[in-house]
């Protein structure tokens, strides 16, 4: 009868051990889950107020037309004239010649 005794003792601790382990690893990764949720709802209730983008934003839709930078130029065509972004709302009034219209006047 003691040999049976000690017999389930070994399986029993190799479970235990199994058992432990598998506790442990469930319930570091519940915990990782639930931390990384709980660090979404905090970005999504503390919105955008301290993050740089949102002041370089707000600092952008605070100047005004006259204000804005005309465009740069991007680019020029065969002809000399000079290629814009699609974006450019304000061209400047006078862009200079390059290339070849500068020397054909």
């Amino acid at each position: 009868m003691t040999a049976c005794k000690s017999e389930a003792t070994t399986e029993v601790e190799a479970l235990n051990f199994s058992a432990i382990f598998h506790q442990f690893a469930t319930w570091t990764f519940r915990a990782a889950i639930a931390g990384g949720i709980v660090g979404v709802i905090y970005l999504a209730m503390r919105g955008d107020v301290d993050m740089p983008g949102a002041q370089l934003v707000a600092a952008q839709r605070a100047m005004s037309a006259a204000e804005a930078v005309p465009c740069q130029p991007i680019g020029q065509t065969a002809t000399g004239e000079l290629v814009y972004s699609m974006d450019c709302e304000t061209l400047p009034a006078a862009a200079p010649a390059l290339g070849p219209a500068a020397n054909a006047n």
